[in-house]
Formats: structure tokens, C-alpha cells, sequence
């Protein structure tokens, strides 16, 4: 930007200064009207190219800042929001002081799909995973891939009693959903299960804390035979 506002006035200088000397070389006197109009007219000529100039680079490096955010925060595959863009948003709302559920999901035997099926199958697998994950989430549900096979999803549970064990039934839905809908691929039908791990967050829990519980109880699901819910304790 500085250079495009140095381009412009070293131009109106330059050709106000090239204009007069001209003139003097032509007709060896340059009058004070003469002198006038060639230095409104020198500007006056440069500015408008420079100025919609300035403006294009502006505004392309403006889009160009917007789809590096995009990049930095989105996952490529899925276009869910990815680890970093999840961690900075569930900060912002755990900071509320208000209870969350956050549930962690791992695909189970997820290697096995991507051997039986290719990269290019596994890649249909965890987008499909993400569609299911997604449309079957509560409402202004946070919902990223963490990496891998992993998904997070973390949302507000309402100040009623039961709101743990709606919670809870809310993320089964999700788990019954993803089991009772296939993936479908040239080869045919692949059935695919994931197992959640649930914490609900406390009181001036920090998120890093919040995630190793949740992430415990996720493993605590898959040793007890996957495809199924533990709730951290």
C-alpha cells in the first residue's frame, strides 16, 4: 500500500517536472498559465489509474487474507471447522461459565475401511462421517475434525434437570444414526460405527482438561467393545 501511495505521487512529480522542462526546452519561457494547467493536468491524468489500482490490490489482498483464514481454519476434507478453529471457538464459550457437553468420536476400525476401500474410500468415509456427525448435531453445536478419524463436538446444555441425560441422548442419536446409515461407494455398501466419549464441563475447567477427560472416556468406550458411549466421570 505504501507503495502504491509512493508510485503515485513520484509519478505526478516526475511528469509534472518532465511536462515543464519541455516546455522550457521548446520555447526557452514558460508561462505562469502554462505551469498551472500542467500541474493540475499531470496529476489529475495520474491519480484515477493509481487510485483504482491501489483499490484492486486492496481489495484482492483482502480476499486473499480471507481464504488464507479459511485454509488455516478449515479441514480441506470435510470442511469442518479443524482442531485449531474448534479450540479457539470452545474457548470463547466455556469462558461463559455455562455447562457444556463435549463429546470426542473416533470412527472405529477406520484403518480396515481405508484398506478395504483405498484412500479415495476412506476419504468418502470420513465425509460421510462428518455429513451424518453435522446434520444429526444439536443446534449451534460446535462440530470439527480433530484430526485422523476424530471428531469433536461440544454444545450448551440447558440449566433444567435431565439436561445430562438429554445430552446424553442427543449424542446417541448421533451414534445410531451413523451406524443405521451407510456409506455408499462404487464397491457397494460399507456399514461404519464410531465410539463417543462424553465429559460435561466444570466450573473453571480449563478446555485442555476438559478434552483429556473426554478423550479418556473415549478410549474407555472403544476397550469395552466400540460403538457404543462412556461418560467421563
Amino acid at each position: 500500500m505504501l507503495a502504491a501511495g509512493i508510485l503515485v505521487v513520484g509519478l505526478s512529480i516526475g511528469g509534472s517536472m518532465a511536462v515543464t522542462h519541455a516546455m522550457f526546452q521548446l520555447d526557452g519561457t514558460i508561462y505562469y498559465h502554462d505551469a498551472m494547467l500542467a500541474a493540475f493536468c499531470i496529476p489529475a491524468l495520474v491519480a484515477p489509474p493509481s487510485c483504482i489500482y491501489y483499490v484492486w490490490v486492496a481489495r484482492r489482498m483482502e480476499q486473499l487474507n480471507q481464504q488464507l483464514d479459511h485454509l488455516a481454519r478449515k479441514d480441506p476434507l470435510t470442511n469442518l471447522d479443524n482442531r485449531r478453529a474448534f479450540v479457539e471457538q470452545a474457548q470463547v464459550l466455556l469462558a461463559r461459565g455455562e455447562a457444556h457437553m463435549l463429546a470426542m468420536v473416533d470412527l472405529d476400525h477406520f484403518k480396515q475401511i481405508n484398506d478395504s476401500l483405498g484412500h479415495a474410500g476412506g476419504d468418502l468415509a470420513l465425509q460421510h462421517a462428518a455429513a451424518v456427525i453435522t446434520g444429526a448435531a444439536p443446534q449451534n453445536a460446535l462440530v470439527a475434525r480433530l484430526g485422523g478419524e476424530e471428531f469433536g463436538l461440544l454444545f450448551a446444555l440447558p440449566g433444567t434437570e435431565g439436561a445430562r441425560e438429554s445430552g446424553e441422548a442427543m449424542v446417541d442419536a448421533i451414534r445410531l444414526r451413523l451406524e443405521a446409515l451407510p456409506l455408499i461407494t462404487p464397491a457397494g455398501l460399507t456399514r461404519m460405527t464410531a465410539s463417543f466419549g462424553i465429559a460435561i464441563s466444570r466450573a473453571d475447567e480449563s478446555l485442555d482438561h476438559l478434552l483429556c477427560r473426554a478423550d479418556n472416556a473415549l478410549y474407555a468406550a472403544k476397550n469395552a467393545g466400540r460403538n457404543r458411549l462412556a461418560v467421563a466421570g
